[in-house]
């Protein structure tokens, strides 16, 4: 790759000029001297000159994107949740979304990097279902391998307890649980309780804990499960996650770019980072 770099001074004035590479000790160059410079560099490193100004604007308008409209949902699966983990939230009445995730090795019951993709619909205040299909990598009849199959399940949530001012909320779910020719590696009933706070004016702290009974011996979730996640009242569409999904930890952030588009990242135990993005908008008001 080649960089251009020309440097003109009005005044006949000495110059100091260093460049370095990314390690700290070893300049790429160093030129002095005075009136006018001009070099050309070859080399395998692409420098990028940026305005800071607009670097810093920039910025600020993504952060004042980020606080348009309420983050929540269970992002790996497409429900209401947090990370990998249901809560007791609900979302609007009438609010639809649609999205994918990519589901690195040992983020799910199959020994490879796969994904997902899903549509959720809220019918009600207390009624919320889903449906995804997870990618999976299987032989082809000419011996190619590839994603040429898909794991299908679909979650209904029902909230017969909406959240007080002294009681949490409870949602009662089911994951996967219609057999057909494959195997339900996801097939649960679980109950959810989520509380929230706040701790300075306008943020939200909310607290998740709840238990997965699985409905075949294939199941992945089986057990305890709880959750922490905090928005802070600068930005509160902006939320941090912590949790134990019943086999592991996950720790992450989402945040909306846009008005209808939001993403999300976490690691699994910082052995894994996973990832979406999800489109949200309310078909009823």
């Amino acid at each position: 790759r080649i960089l251009f770099l020309n440097f003109v001074f009005t005044k006949n004035q000495p110059f100091n000029l260093k460049l370095k590479t990314r390690c700290r000790h070893k300049p790429l160059f160093h030129v002095t001297g005075n009136s006018v410079a001009y070099f050309r560099l070859i080399g395998q490193q692409r420098f990028k000159i940026k305005n800071y100004m607009k670097f810093r604007q920039g910025l600020m308008v993504c952060c004042l994107l980020c606080c348009a409209l309420k983050v929540q949902a269970q992002y790996s699966m497409g429900n209401t949740g947090q990370l990998n983990i249901p809560t007791a939230e609900m979302q609007e009445a009438g609010t639809f979304m649609g999205g994918g995730n990519y589901l690195p090795n040992g983020m799910t019951p199959f020994n490879f990097n796969t994904g997902n993709y899903f549509v959720n619909i809220t019918f009600l205040s207390f009624l919320e279902l889903s449906y995804r299909c997870t990618l999976l990598k299987t032989k082809r009849y000419d011996g190619k391998k590839g994603y040429f199959q898909q794991d299908r399940s679909m979650t209904a949530r029902i909230r017969p307890l909406k959240e007080g001012k002294y009681r949490p909320s409870l949602v009662v779910g089911v994951d996967d649980p219609f057999k057909n020719t494959g195997t339900n590696y996801f097939a649960s009933v679980y109950g959810t309780l989520t509380k929230g706070f706040s701790i300075v004016k306008g943020d939200r702290l909310a607290l998740t804990a709840g238990y997965y009974i699985p409905l075949n011996d294939h199941s992945i979730k089986d057990g305890p499960f709880g959750g922490i996640s905090y928005s802070p009242a600068f930005c509160r569409e902006m939320t941090v996650m912590a949790e134990y999904d019943s086999e592991g930890f996950n720790m992450g952030a989402a945040a909306r770019l846009w008005k209808h588009l939001s993403i999300h990242v976490f690691t699994r135990e910082f052995n894994s980072i996973s990832g979406g993005i999800r489109y949200e908008c309310r078909l009823l008001h």
